[in-house]
């Protein structure tokens, strides 16, 4: 998971956390001006049509979209949806990550195999109302996530007083798109810990501190956070120094045992088994691109015509890769 500081909660999408459940209720009709109009531009309309369109289709006759794009190829959401007695959807916390799982592969596949994926796994795990609550939390989150993508940048300088107009704007943009219920469930946490470390930085730019009434003012802002948040910020930068710790190791070509003691004493073997198992298959990818990128530099240096070169190049990649390795690979190729 990405740094939690201001930058992640400021200039990218939300990112859903914790396990808190909760029943769904519909959304309720705003009593006054929203504070945003509603995105209407092209990209949501058609993804409005494309919506309704996979909601009126029966989830059995929906055409199968096909592998998953080469970047989701071997990951899993892991996110189980459920429903009450009554067959109403539960808000889960992570049920956003679940979307945007999918949504990832928005750039290797067109917004329709994309929405199709998502409609095929809610009709999976849900049947009823609570699948229906879920394709209507699905439409407003993709027009949500247009609507982010309107906001102005605030740029890389942090300064307070853009991050603050940045982070109304999106809990503007939370607040027209989701009843109050959702908010508190998908994004509660991660706004205290926005304001949070907007506080941090504006203290961090105030003149006329020392450094004790610095870290005095610092001890009493962390003692005004949630448990829950305490923990993720703790857990979060546990995860950064380790990540700093490896990076530091590799640098100095630390051998794989290192690396993997480093890894168990924070985060236990099985993790390291599985990071490790990691390292090693993105070791044998890359030793593969680069055995391809010699052999299809020697081909450009063969004098062949273009046409051939094309096909010797084609040639050279049907031997090498697989379909789907095939599609990584010409999507990588300008930079290999």
């Amino acid at each position: 998971m990405s740094k939690r500081i201001i930058l992640t909660a400021l200039i990218v999408s939300a990112a859903t956390v914790g396990g808190t459940w909760l029943v769904y209720r519909p959304l309720p009709q705003p009593t006054s001006q929203p504070a945003i109009a509603a995105v209407d531009d092209a990209r949501s309309q058609q993804a409005r049509a494309l919506n309704q369109q996979l909601r009126s289709i029966p989830t059995a006759t929906l055409v199968d979209p096909g592998p998953l794009p080469p970047s989701l190829q071997g990951s899993e959401h892991g996110i189980a949806l459920s429903s009450d007695e009554q067959g109403n959807l539960r808000l889960q916390a992570d049920m956003l990550q679940l979307f945007d799982f999918y949504l990832a592969g928005l750039e290797e596949e067109g917004l329709d195999k994309v929405l199709t994926r998502i409609h095929q796994e809610l009709a999976t795990q849900l049947k009823g109302p609570a699948l229906e609550q879920a394709r209507e939390l699905l439409s407003r989150y993709v027009d949500y996530r247009i609507a982010l993508q309107g906001l102005p940048e605030t740029g890389m300088e942090l300064d307070p007083t853009a991050l603050r107009l940045r982070l109304d704007a999106i809990n503007a943009v939370r607040q027209h798109y989701f009843s109050s219920e959702e908010y508190r469930v998908f994004f509660a946490r991660e706004n205290a810990e926005s304001e949070y470390m907007l506080q941090r930085l504006m203290l961090a730019r105030q003149d006329g501190l020392d450094d004790d009434a610095r870290q005095q003012a610092r001890a009493e802002m962390e003692l005004q956070l949630t448990e829950e948040v305490r923990q993720a910020r703790q857990e979060s930068m546990r995860h950064g120094e380790l990540y700093a710790t490896t990076q530091a190791l590799q640098a100095r070509g630390a051998s794989a045992e290192e690396l993997h003691q480093v890894r168990e004493q924070s985060l236990g073997r099985e993790a390291a088994d599985a990071l490790a198992e990691l390292d090693r298959q993105q070791a044998a990818w890359q030793q593969r691109l680069n055995d391809y990128a010699r052999e299809r530099n020697r081909l450009r240096e063969a004098g062949l015509s273009q046409t051939d070169l094309q096909a010797a190049i084609a040639d050279l990649q049907a031997n090498r890769f697989d379909a789907l390795e095939r599609k990584r690979v010409q999507a990588l190729d300008a930079e290999l």
